[in-house]
């Protein structure tokens, strides 16, 4: 077919397309599942966005377009340059910081900082998205990488499991003692909400945060990983890709079998033949009575928003607990309709809802001045961080 021809036809479907669009858009209203408290009608009038319709993408509606498109399709990002802070743990394991370079005119040693928690086996530069809505925000983005993930090096032999709070908790405990005047926040994706609902659990009043959201949470990872039940493709997705973090430690293969691991065609097969033997835990059981997120969820003493599609073919809508929302007086619930896995895009040009929902939600934290709970008799101490080097890069 000769050019002209294509043009015509790229005009056509793109004509067709828009037609479609404003004559057939979708809107969903949100529902909001909460328990009525002094705090929960400051934040439900403060968010606007709770009671505005989503409309998806009218070329993407459908829930594995919606879950998989922003994994293979992130050209409207824009470049973000990251520096690169590595900590060291109490154990000498090492896991790094990626803090989005801004100049000294766009933010204060006072302005909020938000941390940003990747998915199981996300970095920053899957976090561009979400880091310019942040900045745009008047927070200051930071995105926690976990052990051996993001291009890090093992200093230990041993990779984070999956609800194993304790990097995460000494991290921030390091932003603190970098930004003591600042207030902090942060927002989880997929697993890795489950990794911040762990945090929150285990530190209860103690947490350093004041108010985090989870976008696509796994209420169920146990039966979800555990029963070998996740859906394929993404079964198969995110054992390639943990198996690619894998192949670059392999000095692993001096306390597990790294060839057998390799051969894993699931996450509880990887679980079983890594994270178990790494963790030193007993059996499969043992490792998930440990590392499920919801086992201290009673203890959260901070606002977390949690935001669920109805049609995310992983996290699916039964496994969604609407009775600890209605009963729990700082965890609220929204749910949409369509939305997928951690997509929720709207527009033409694609860009996420649910990124714009989780910053309005903090924001209206932050501007109306909901105090978080303290024990002033708890006293914290920072452990020491050796070792500290930067770099910068651009993604």
């Amino acid at each position: 077919m000769c050019l002209p021809a294509l043009i015509v036809v790229f005009i056509v479907v793109i004509t067709l397309l828009c037609l479609r669009y404003f004559h057939n858009k979708q809107e969903f209203k949100p529902c909001l599942y909460y328990k009525k408290s002094r705090v929960s009608v400051v934040i439900k009038k403060g968010c606007k966005r709770f009671n505005e319709d989503y409309r998806p993408t009218f070329w993407a509606t459908n829930r594995h377009i919606q879950t998989i498109l922003p994994l293979i399709w992130p050209w409207w990002q824009e470049d973000l340059e990251f520096k690169r802070e590595y900590l060291q743990m109490a154990d000498k394991g090492v896991v790094a910081l990626d803090w989005v370079a801004v100049d000294d005119n766009t933010l204060t040693k006072m302005s909020p900082v938000m941390i940003l928690i990747p998915d199981l086996t996300g970095a920053a530069a899957d976090m561009v998205a979400a880091c310019t809505e942040v900045l745009a925000r008047k927070f200051r983005p930071v995105v926690f990488n976990r052990r051996g993930h993001g291009g890090t090096s093992l200093s230990t032999y041993r990779l984070q499991s999956f609800g194993d709070a304790h990097d995460i908790d000494e991290a921030i405990q390091f932003i603190r003692h970098m930004y003591p005047y600042s207030e902090m926040f942060a927002i989880g994706f997929s697993t890795g909400s489950g990794l911040l609902m762990s945090y929150l659990g285990e530190t209860g009043i103690a947490t350093q945060l004041n108010a985090a959201v989870c976008i696509s949470p796994c209420y169920d990872a146990e039966g979800l990983f555990k029963s070998n039940i996740t859906p394929e493709p993404y079964n198969w997705l995110w054992t390639l890709k943990l198996k690619s973090i894998l192949r670059q430690h392999p000095c692993l293969g001096n306390v597990i079998n790294f060839n057998l691991a390799l051969q894993s065609s699931s996450i509880k097969e990887l679980d079983e033949r890594v994270y178990v033997k790494l963790n030193q835990y007993n059996s499969l059981d043992e490792y998930w009575r440990f590392n499920d997120p919801m086992r201290n969820v009673t203890n959260i003493t901070i606002p977390v928003l949690c935001v669920s599609a109805l049609d995310d073919p992983i996290c699916t809508k039964d496994t969604i607990p609407f009775s600890l929302f209605k009963t729990s007086s700082n965890l609220f619930l929204v749910t949409t309709e369509k939305g997928g896995h951690c997509g929720f895009l709207e527009n033409g040009i694609p860009s996420s809802w649910a990124n714009k929902l989780a910053c309005d939600y903090l924001e209206t934290v932050f501007h109306q001045g909901i105090p978080k709970q303290t024990d002033e008799n708890h006293v914290h101490f920072f452990p020491e961080f050796n070792g500290t080097r930067n770099r910068s890069y651009t993604t």
